[in-house]
């Protein structure tokens, strides 16, 4: 079973998107952070990670980076609610590696059609 790696620091967001996944047909796990999704992700290998961007300890654009590093061929999908210049942070997150972006709220058929496109059907 394909297995995603959700990593967010809002814990309602979170356990939305681990459900949504699960619901779809997907393994999911989460972390709270970007250093807890690379920590988990050793020891649990995922075919995708849901990355938001605005994080404590290590944030979003750096985790891509060093998943990217780690993992080069790992599908990533970035998401962002917060921030300045969320469409600018999001459309660097595309640069640093990742697949996708989506702004919150997200739109949840549009996040599960980027997910069957990068990894497949569950």
């Amino acid at each position: 079973m394909k297995r995603i790696l959700v990593i967010d620091d809002e814990q309602p967001i979170r356990e939305y998107l681990k459900i949504m996944m699960e619901k779809t047909g997907y393994t999911a796990l989460d972390a709270a952070d970007g250093d807890a999704g690379l920590t988990l992700l050793a020891e649990c290998p995922c075919d995708l990670i849901i990355t938001d961007i605005f994080m404590p300890n290590k944030e979003g654009l750096e985790t891509i980076l060093e998943l990217k590093s780690k993992y080069p061929s790992i599908k990533i999908i970035a998401i962002s609610g917060g921030g300045i210049s969320v469409d600018d942070v999001l459309g660097m997150s595309k640069e640093f590696g990742a697949d996708y972006s989506f702004q919150k709220p997200i739109n949840m058929d549009g996040l599960i059609n980027a997910v069957k496109d990068l990894i497949g059907e569950p």
